[in-house]
């Protein structure tokens, strides 16, 4: 073999770590996220996903009527209905991953969207909700 052919294949094995190492890998979703507006924030914790719209109308259909008035809580598990906690931990950190329009979050069997027209979240038996400043959908 030639001094040039064991220069190509030295080369090459250089490379090859590389090389393989460019390739993308599985990336666990983040734990949290919020929507680009930045209204509605949401964190996976304790096999449940909790959101929170910090603006929305109070008096749109579907929000709960709670004392002192609903926080803009969501909580949704892979199986079962969406819940709308009339109390619970503040959700805002401006530092979580911003889910941009037309993006999606696929969690531990809950997978939302983000659109411009709010956040829809469901879990694999379809049940879940869309939240936006000016309407709450439970389904």
């Amino acid at each position: 073999m030639t001094m040039t052919a064991w220069v190509r294949i030295s080369v090459a094995m250089a490379l090859a770590p590389v090389l393989a190492s460019a390739q993308p890998a599985f990336q666990p979703p983040p734990p949290a996220f919020q929507t680009p507006s930045g209204n509605v924030h949401c964190r996976w914790d304790a096999g449940a996903l909790r959101c929170q719209a910090q603006e929305f109308d109070a008096t749109a259909p579907g929000v709960p009527s709670c004392t002192p008035p609903w926080p803009g809580l969501l909580s949704l598990r892979p199986t079962g209905h969406a819940e709308t906690p009339c109390r619970g931990a503040a959700l805002r950190n401006e530092d979580d991953f911003v889910l941009g329009y037309g993006a999606r979050w696929i969690g531990a069997g809950v997978t939302c969207e983000s659109e411009e027209a709010g956040l829809r979240c469901a879990n694999g038996a379809g049940h879940g909700f869309q939240i936006s400043r000016s309407r709450l959908t439970l389904f």
